[in-house]
């Protein structure tokens, strides 16, 4: 299945996902709160309202009704002279009033209430240009009753704002109280014009009109807000109903409705004034004493809104801290198991499974269940991950089982063939000796000779690094030390193109025998230096003693490295990885790395001034030795070279240079053009009568089974083989073993001018 990688929204982290859902918890908390609080705290505003602006409004539609009233029984009267002193002190009244509910009503709380309040403000200022036209006479009733009208129309927004509370029965009830105060309003609009009328003013149809009309609304009203009154409201309105002012009202209303035209009303001012200021009287206390009822029933409502705030929200606050507490101690709980389980995967992946697979990579039989333990992290979610981690880890031991054993497979298949391959080596190097010891080879054929010897002796060494790599034993044979110049020369025979390696004077010092191994190490560095150079430059052996040991300078003038190809290889020496499958290049290097770290050697690669390459090889003092007893150390001749190997049939055997006196004279640069050769074992020849002829080089001449017992030797021809001319191509095997003999004479003294003794030890 393959993975898509997860959205944005995904890479949230978690800490602030859970911060989020706190957040939105508590936001919804805040949000009820608020609600609940603004209900209760409206009805407990209730009263501030009503003492505020509802009480003030309503007696200012008091006044406001008083001073209409008074207006157009001054427009009515017969005789206009100027206005009485009834009005002149209304008007008073009413501005005094209007200042009063004004200082009052802008501190009412509530937006929807300041609007109603600025509109019944704006409406009031229009009333000195209604009472100037009324003075002066300008105007007819229903033009001068209409500034009246507006002002107490935008009282009764006053009071619909003030009676929206959020207790639905309250309300109601303020609401029914607004429509008894507008029929009170309409019985007030009747007695004005009522009023007008019985102080002489004109009967006309319209105005009888607009009283009936008066008369029709205010009972409509008056009985549209029985029916929406409380019980006990309802109750004060009927006494209201049935007192005998408002009986008499009743019948007035009937006679001046019937009344006929130009007829005299049936009733008198002061009459209808009585019975109008009893009837508007007892419906304002009426109202009053509702509205006194509504607002002891909003005060304890909003207390107990509070009390259910108070504790809704106190539960919510609890909940909302016990929510945030268990989800902080949860992401934390969760974080902590979730780092856990990271921090041990994360060991498991870069730590203990790498290990044990390097273990079984190298062999080595362990018990992977418990080197590599399983998560234990319970079986809720984070649990669940562990055990899928559980699961790739049993896979990726497996693997890890599968692929050491194929590897260790791998290396036994090549130890096996390196070894067999290595012991037929050492077999070939065995028999050319013996073919290199004759003395009746052609020099072609012994050239050729020769060339394999040093093809074989190369293939030894390849064997013999194979080995190390798959992690054969080191070398445990014998532990004479030996001459560090010596072991230079044996490194330099081990190369091919040896021809072009210069050593400088080495240090009179000795290897110890454990350290034999170095050998491989030089081997390898003058091989590599050889190889990447051009074949008409030299490589250069230096040494120089230094306070942490020795440092061998293998020089070579060839094309160089780049810096990071100089630190990978200078790391790859340092810290060898391990031999497997992959590992296809660079084995020299890791050859190197191996003696090195084995014997605590330093090798670094650095760049020649020359263009090429320098190996510095610092051998700590504690590789080398003091110098073997004499009778230890052979003065003459040399051993025969065996080449010494891990195999199961190659025997080791050290190899033995000679060891000479040398001169006293300084010792110049030795150039190994020829091949350093170990001189094969010679019998010193029997005291012969006869006289010893020599060659011209002064070299004797060898004569057929002159060295062998009587009993071996054979006839000898009657006639000696002829001379061979100057001029012919092909020379006897006599002449070629001379210039052999000679050949390897040469090299015997090049090598003794630089080999040390033990004197000089």
């Amino acid at each position: 299945m393959r993975l898509r990688p997860p959205p944005e929204s995904r890479k949230i982290r978690l800490r602030s996902k859970i911060t989020a859902v706190l957040l939105s918890l508590i936001a919804l908390w805040g949000f009820s709160a608020w609600v609940t609080v603004r209900d209760g705290w409206n009805l407990l505003q209730a009263a501030e309202r009503d003492t505020t602006v509802g009480r003030p409004s309503k007696t200012l539609t008091n006044v406001l009704q008083d001073e209409r009233r008074l207006s157009l029984v001054y427009l009515g009267a017969r005789e206009r002279r100027v206005a009485p002193p009834s009005l002149v002190e209304q008007r008073a009244r009413t501005d005094q009033m209007i200042r009063q509910w004004q200082r009052q009503a802008h501190q009412a709380p509530g937006e929807k209430i300041q609007r109603a309040v600025k509109l019944t403000a704006q409406r009031l200022r229009a009333l000195q240009a209604a009472r100037a036209a009324v003075d002066a006479d300008t105007t007819d009733h229903t033009s001068a009753v209409q500034p009246f009208d507006a002002a107490i129309d935008a009282t009764f927004v006053i009071h619909s704002a003030n009676a929206e509370l959020d207790d639905q029965g309250i309300a109601a009830d303020g609401r029914a109280l607004i429509a008894l105060t507008r029929a009170r309003e309409l019985l007030a609009r009747e007695d004005a014009i009522m009023a007008a009328r019985l102080a002489g003013a004109r009967v006309t149809e319209p105005r009888q009109a607009q009283f009936a009309l008066a008369v029709g609304a205010a009972r409509m009203e008056l009985q549209d807000a029985h029916t929406q009154l409380a019980p006990a409201d309802q109750r004060r309105l009927d006494q209201v109903t049935h007192s005998g002012a408002f009986t008499q009202l009743r019948s007035l209303e009937e006679r001046l409705l019937g009344r006929v035209r130009g007829n005299r009303p049936p009733v008198t001012a002061a009459q209808w004034q009585s019975v109008t200021r009893q009837v508007l009287s007892d419906l304002d206390a009426t109202i009053d004493a509702g509205g006194d009822a509504v607002v002891e029933r909003a005060q304890p409502v909003g207390l107990w809104v509070l009390a259910r705030l108070v504790l809704a929200a106190g539960l919510g606050l609890v909940a909302v801290v016990a929510s945030i507490t268990l989800a902080i101690t949860t992401s934390r709980l969760l974080l902590r198991q979730l780092h856990r389980l990271k921090v041990a995967a994360q060991e498991l992946a870069e730590d203990k499974l790498p290990a044990v697979v390097d273990r079984l990579g190298q062999g080595e039989r362990l018990d992977a269940a418990a080197e590599v333990p399983p998560l234990e992290f319970g079986d809720d979610e984070v649990g669940q991950v562990g055990q899928a981690i559980n699961r790739v880890r049993t896979t990726a031991i497996d693997a890890a089982v599968q692929l050491a054993e194929q590897r260790l497979g791998f290396r036994n298949t090549l130890r096996t063939q390196a070894l067999r391959t290595q012991a037929l080596t050492q077999r070939q190097l065995l028999a050319l000796d013996e073919l290199e010891r004759r003395r009746d080879l052609d020099p072609a054929v012994f050239g050729g000779i020769v060339r394999v010897d040093e093809l074989a002796t190369q293939t030894f060494r390849h064997c013999a690094n194979l080995l190390l790599l798959t992690g054969e034993p080191a070398y445990t044979g014998a532990r004479r030390p030996i001459a560090l110049l010596d072991a230079v020369r044996h490194a330099v025979s081990q190369v091919e193109d040896y021809q072009r390696v210069t050593t400088q004077p080495v240090d009179e010092r000795w290897l110890s025998g454990r350290a034999r191994d170095v050998i491989s190490l030089l081997a390898e560095l003058i091989d590599n230096a050889l190889r990447f150079s051009s074949a008409d430059t030299t490589v250069e052996i230096s040494s120089q003693p230094v306070p942490r040991g020795l440092a061998l300078t293998i020089e070579d003038k060839g094309v160089g490295m780049s810096p990071e190809r100089l630190q990978e290889a200078n790391q790859l020496i340092v810290d060898p990885p391990s031999f497997d499958v992959s590992s296809t290049t660079q084995l020299g290097h890791r050859v190197v790395g191996l003696i090195a770290r084995r014997h605590g050697i330093s090798v670094t690669l650095k760049p020649s001034p020359y263009g090429g390459v320098s190996a510095v090889v610092l051998l700590p003092p504690d590789l080398f030795e003091d110098p073997p007893a004499p009778h230890d150390t052979p003065t003459t001749g040399t051993a025969r070279r065996t080449p010494t190997g891990t195999g199961p049939n190659a025997k080791p055997a050290p190899v033995r240079l000679s060891v000479i006196t040398a001169p006293q004279e300084p010792a110049a640069a030795v150039a190994t053009a020829p091949r350093p050769r170990q001189e094969p074992d010679r019998i010193a020849p029997a005291p012969s009568p006869e006289p010893r002829q020599t060659t011209e080089h002064g070299l004797p001449v060898r004569r057929p089974q002159q060295h062998l017992v009587p009993e071996l030797r054979t006839d000898e021809p009657s006639e000696a083989p002829e001379p061979v001319p100057d001029d012919q191509d092909t020379r006897s095997p006599e002449e070629v073993r001379r210039i052999m003999s000679a050949y390897q004479s040469g090299t015997k003294k090049g090598r003794n001018k630089t080999a040390p003794t033990p004197d000089d030890e």
